[in-house]
């Protein structure tokens, strides 16, 4: 295989492996793999043409490989899925894989020479060929499953940040490369030169593989974090159904004590006095009965409380609950996704200057709840890694909860908002109800 054939495999190699993290971290969004990829080696093989049939110079096709460049990175934006900081961050990882797998194979090759039979050019295809097939394994087996994760989990500007390093890499590669680890300086500069430039080499890809392994233990320490404080605050809202639960007997025992109260005090009065007694007494469990949200006791708890809430806010409290006294969720579930979409409506309408509302609607929907929350709304909302979070200072765990609350088969949370008004609305599965020994 002569000078050319082998020129000829490399490019083709070098053009493989800029295309590897793409091709296998993302999916296409229509057209196949391989469509996209002879799209990619026809865009090469102009290139190379016009190289061999106007004898281009090296510092002249520079430019004819910059545009090759920028037309490759427009297919990976239109043929592929994902946003374009992740295939940004894909491309330049796979450039500056790409220079340094070149960069080394010289240097093995510039070091082999003389030692074996093979020429140069022959070192350097064998080289990269096995280096290119690490560079899959590599790709396959850790970066696919590092860089999904880091960027379904991370804020909008810690990608940004994360581009940083694969681009002031390619920025050193590419000036050491044409200046002091040039292959004519290696030459003068003998084995201490080609140790260094190997040092730096491996010290890149040690801090490229470093970086990602580190956001990824943050993040994961992140999760272990909200997770406890999301078992915290389940616990807090078991406390409370635990202390609604209290209240509802004492009241019970209440109404008991005052109705035998009631029953002794009629036995004494005589029949006027009794029509009127117990007029009075009707208009007073009529006045109770308003505050009857619907016909399940844990909810109807929780809403008596937040109704009081309501009023306190100047919040106008609009309640549509069709549920029945038992349905196959668990009182807890219930507490905790209403409890938090509506403390969450009360905090947004707490930050509105205009008519302020809470408007909630729920029904037993043959096998599932349907919940509906709308409130009034101010506009702004917080958002990182494309996901909404509570703008209190401390962070806010309710929707945190909530989604984490909402994870069997079946269920379903879905936020929407506009200039005035947000809109939550829940849908939650049947669940075995817990018993209690």
């Amino acid at each position: 295989m002569n000078d050319e054939a082998c020129r000829i495999f490399l490019n083709l190699i070098t053009l493989s492996v800029r295309m590897m993290p793409v091709f296998v971290c993302l999916e296409p969004k229509v057209k196949s793999r391989e469509n996209i990829a002879s799209i990619s080696v026809y865009l090469w093989v102009i290139m190379t043409f016009l190289q061999s049939l106007f004898h281009i110079p090296d510092n002249i096709f520079v430019m004819v490989q910059g545009l090759f460049s920028f037309l490759y990175f427009l297919i990976l934006l239109l043929f592929f899925q994902g946003g374009v900081l992740e295939k940004t961050f894909l491309y330049l990882s796979a450039w500056l894989f790409a220079v340094l797998s070149d960069s080394l194979n010289e240097l093995i090759a510039w070091a082999l020479l003389g030692r074996t039979e093979l020429t140069y050019s022959q070192i350097c295809v064998i080289v990269s060929a096995l280096s290119a097939f690490g560079f899959y394994l590599g790709i396959r087996l850790w970066m696919k499953e590092a860089v999904k994760r880091l960027f379904a989990e991370l804020s909008v500007r810690a990608p940004t940040l994360l581009l940083a390093y694969p681009t002031i890499s390619l920025l050193l590669l590419f000036v050491g490369t044409s200046t002091i680890f040039s292959r004519r300086a290696l030459a003068t500069g003998g084995f201490g030169a080609v140790v260094f430039f190997f040092i730096l080499c491996s010290m890149i890809v040690g801090l490229y593989v470093l970086i990602l392994n580190s956001l990824l233990e943050l993040m994961e320490r992140r999760k272990v974090t909200e997770e406890l404080e999301v078992a915290k605050h389940l616990l807090y809202q078991q406390r409370e159904l635990y202390h609604q639960i209290l209240d509802y007997i004492e009241q019970v025992r209440i109404i008991r004590h005052d109705f035998r109260h009631h029953i002794h005090a009629l036995q004494n009065m005589d029949k006027d006095t009794q029509t009127q007694y117990l007029s009075e007494l009707k208009k007073e469990l009529d006045s109770a009965a308003m505050q009857t949200f619907c016909q399940n006791q844990a909810v109807n708890g929780l809403l008596q409380e937040f109704s009081g809430r309501c009023r306190e806010n100047q919040v106008h409290l609009e309640t549509h609950l069709d549920l029945p006294g038992t349905i196959p969720i668990d009182d807890l579930t219930l507490c905790i996704v209403i409890g938090n979409l509506l403390e969450n409506a009360l905090d947004a309408c707490r930050c509105f200057t205009g008519p302020r509302f809470v408007h909630i609607r729920g029904r037993w929907d043959g096998d599932h709840l349907k919940l509906l929350v709308e409130n009034s709304f101010d506009g702004q909302v917080r958002k990182i890694g494309g996901e909404l979070l509570s703008r209190k200072q401390e962070g806010g765990l309710g929707l945190l909860s909530i989604r984490r609350t909402l994870s069997c088969p079946g269920d379903d949370f879905e936020v929407s908002y506009g200039n005035s008004m947000f809109t939550a609305m829940a849908t939650i599965a049947p669940r075995a109800v817990p018993t209690f020994s």
